[in-house]
């Protein structure tokens, strides 16, 4: 019951928005991510995370930017 009111609710919301406007939220979150990861891993930001954290967000930024490429340029 509640996974049904999620999807309705989550299909409404994503039907408002247009893919452009998603994909360019996704792309400045994942250069965001990706630039904090790049700090983190070479110890610029020294907020007490590890390397390894810093190496898991370059990780996940880089993914999520180059998944918007991919999706604009198809």
């Amino acid at each position: 019951m509640l996974d049904e009111i999620l999807d309705l609710l989550i299909d409404e919301v994503a039907k408002l928005v247009p893919n452009v406007v998603l994909g360019a939220i996704f792309l400045v979150t994942g250069l965001l991510t990706a630039m904090l990861g790049v700090a983190t891993l070479l110890g610029v930001a020294t907020v007490g995370w590890s390397p390894r954290f810093g190496g898991v967000l370059t990780a996940v930024g880089a993914l999520l930017v180059v998944g918007v490429v991919v999706w604009w340029y198809r």
